[in-house]
């Protein structure tokens, strides 16, 4: 059996041949570069997706207060509509204009 990593069998061990001080630098260092790629690529990734996340809050946020604004619109609008309609009511109801006379030839000027 050939592998990369020799093996040697005594007494049933299995001891590692060993290797040069430059071949386990060049390992250290090709494993050091694969780490602090893969920690900048999944940085990069969570930077992209907490912005992406952020900036959809931000949109449905906007969009939700120009709703509430719409909705206070048409809420000072029907406000106004029961004001106009009780405030008619309560004139037509109202005891002094029911004493009023009413015109019998009512004049109307023109322009």
């Amino acid at each position: 059996m050939d592998f990369d990593l020799a093996q040697r069998r005594r007494r049933g061990k299995i001891i590692l041949t060993k290797k040069t001080l430059s071949v386990q630098i060049k390992r250290s260092i090709s494993l050091l570069i694969g780490t602090l790629v893969f920690l900048l690529v999944l940085f990069g990734i969570i930077y992209l997706l907490n912005t992406t996340q952020s900036s959809q809050k931000g949109y449905t946020l906007q969009q939700e207060q120009l709703k509430k604004g719409n909705l206070l619109l048409q809420d000072r609008n029907l406000v106004n509509e029961i004001i106009d309609a009780q405030s008619y009511n309560k004139i037509e109801g109202s005891t002094l204009v029911k004493e009023m006379i009413k015109p019998t030839e009512p004049k109307y000027i023109e322009p």
